[in-house]
């Protein structure tokens, strides 16, 4: 078995605990043999390998809950074209580069065998999830549904737990629940048919949440915001406010109710499969959402930091969901780079600083995710977060909030599987070398052959 030393290197281990300065962590197999005081490189005689370390920092691999594209099969719970094989391969490259590990599919309509055919193709542990329930199905097949085959049809979530899927979810979503998926996909994919312009998402956003509101809503159609949103994309004279009324109410609400209620269906049924579901919290479904906290299902409340919510309501929904056992995920969406829907980091920022945190994740965001250790350097520098605390969110309280999605990983501990990151303390999003069970698959941002 080959043995490799990080030697020198300061450590966060994912369990909370302060750093430890100066220590190796011994690794041999796929595993951690131990974790002591730097002792001379000479005194390890013949190892495989002794990685110079001083001055950097040794974290668990990465454990990224609420991932997209990462899968062979459809993409996203609303059952669109899947990604071209080589562009799920480079969502994971980016993604191990990151400094992640194991990433959660959530999909939802991938089968078994698409996910054992990605999960040969790439060292990184894809897992999977399903939205796969009745309501699901329908609101996917109404939304889009253009990459579903009977075969991803069949697959129920029911089947998917029984070949090994982790968790339930991602249910709902923003392309069934009119969030970013309406905003950055299928909005301006109509406009641009029909016209030949095309808007940005942050356009279409203007426009949608103009006609529905951020919660929604019919009812919350207003003109003179319309105007000024059309205004805003350049569509004055080109359509009318009842056009963009047709249009956006048209995209969206065909399949909205039915994907509210399938929130509670998919609870339902991960509560009689025993494993978490995973839900799209935005303002459109934080009600539903908080209903589903009030029993006994694990419940992860996604992305708790959508960019529907204005900020106090967000923290207060959040505490809330938190207080009734809820755990509670932020996503690093577009924050710190693309902000092509996300406006900054302020709703993440208050996250964080009010405590009701318990894990982390990147999201999608249209393809532009930014880094969870960008997101956590930022967020360290600002003040609030400590990088103990960080580290675990996207670490071990992951492992601990769904038990099958990272057995014996998230925490660097001895007998627990070696999958670690070293990286630069400064910058933590400048990662040097990732290791998957025990094997150097990245160094200097490319990865290697293991």
């Amino acid at each position: 078995m080959r043995t490799i030393v990080l030697h020198g290197c300061d450590l966060v281990d994912g369990t909370g605990t302060e750093p430890r300065h100066g220590v190796d962590v011994v690794v041999t197999g796929g595993t951690i043999r131990e974790i002591v005081p730097a002792r001379p490189a000479d005194a390890y005689g013949t190892v495989d390998e002794i990685v110079d370390a001083a001055g950097m920092l040794v974290i668990p691999g990465l454990i990224n809950n609420h991932t997209h594209g990462t899968a062979y099969g459809p993409l996203f719970p609303s059952g669109h074209v899947g990604l071209p094989h080589e562009q799920v391969l480079a969502n994971l490259d980016r993604h191990l580069l990151e400094g992640t590990t194991t990433v959660l599919c959530v999909d939802g309509f991938v089968t078994a065998e698409a996910l054992a055919r990605t999960g040969e193709a790439h060292p990184i542990n894809v897992k999977l999830a399903s939205c796969n329930t009745p309501a699901c199905l329908a609101a996917a097949t109404i939304a889009d549904g253009g990459g579903l085959t009977e075969a991803n049809r069949m697959f129920t979530a029911r089947h998917a737990v029984r070949a090994g899927a982790v968790a339930l979810g991602e249910i709902g979503a923003g392309h069934t629940l009119g969030g970013g998926g309406a905003s950055y996909m299928y909005i301006p994919a109509e406009i641009e048919r029909r016209t030949g312009v095309k808007i940005t998402p942050r356009q279409a956003n203007g426009l949608k949440t103009a006609v529905l509101g951020r919660h929604i809503s019919e009812k919350a159609f207003d003109r003179d915001r319309v105007e000024e949103a059309l205004a805003s994309a350049g569509l004055t004279g080109t359509f009318s406010v009842e056009d963009t009324r047709e249009i956006v109410s048209g995209i969206v609400l065909p399949a909205f109710d039915i994907a509210l209620h399938g929130l509670a269906e998919a609870a339902g049924q991960a509560r009689e499969a025993g494993v978490p579901v995973l839900v799209h919290n935005a303002a459109a479904s934080m009600t539903q959402v908080a209903s589903i906290a009030e029993t006994d299902v694990t419940l992860i409340a996604g992305h708790s930091n959508h960019s529907s919510f204005e900020l106090r309501e967000a923290v207060e929904h959040a505490g809330r969901l938190k207080e009734m056992g809820a755990i509670v995920d932020v996503s690093t969406l577009d924050t710190f780079g693309a902000q092509r829907l996300t406006t900054g980091p302020e709703l993440l920022y208050a996250m964080f600083s009010a405590g009701v945190v318990d894990t982390i994740s990147t999201d999608y965001a249209g393809g532009h995710h930014d880094p969870i250790l960008l997101a956590i350097d930022r967020s360290i520098k600002a003040g609030v977060v400590s990088l103990p605390a960080a580290v675990a969110m996207a670490t071990a309280n992951v492992a601990d909030a769904i038990p099958g999605v990272a057995p014996r990983r998230g925490r660097i501990l001895p007998g627990m599987i070696a999958d670690l990151v070293l990286t630069d303390p400064a910058e933590l999003h400048h990662v040097g070398i990732v290791m998957v069970g025990g094997e150097i698959v990245a160094r200097a941002g490319r990865r290697v052959a293991a």
